[in-house]
């Protein structure tokens, strides 16, 4: 299932509803926001969503301290998990790092995302995991 990967700074009322969708099927460990999305995105604070048939059908949430941006939040909508929606996106959130010199770091926390990137170019720094860019070459 091929996902096209979107930054959402102002996403639309139809984005709104499949991320509501999102984090209903995936809370508390999913994508878990305490506030609306909508409020919640600023110039450094967005969602990253990966789209489906005009639909999102994954997303991260993810804010930019300098060059380095902090994913956490990931969620993938119960029908699509198991068809390597989150694998796309963290490869293409992997060559958007790589293209624009940029640190991607997650907590290392128990939650969906953790997980998903272990097997990744992702490495340990204290309690974060992290993708370095620059180190990659």
């Amino acid at each position: 299932m091929p996902v096209k990967l979107e930054h959402l700074t102002e996403p639309t009322e139809a984005d709104l509803i499949d991320l509501g969708k999102i984090r209903d099927e995936t809370a508390p460990a999913g994508l878990n926001l305490d506030t609306d999305i909508k409020s919640w995105t600023t110039s450094e604070r967005w969602v990253i969503g990966g789209r489906f048939n005009d639909r999102i059908v994954g997303a991260l949430l993810a804010e930019r301290e300098g060059k380095r941006i902090h994913l956490s939040g990931a969620g993938v909508r119960t029908i699509t998990q198991r068809r390597g929606v989150m694998h796309q996106m963290l490869h293409f959130l992997c060559r958007w790092a790589d293209e624009e010199s940029l640190t991607l770091v997650i907590s290392d926390s128990k939650d969906s995302l953790s997980e998903s990137v272990l097997r990744r170019k992702f490495e340990r720094e204290g309690n974060s995991l992290v993708y370095n860019a620059a180190q990659k070459d």
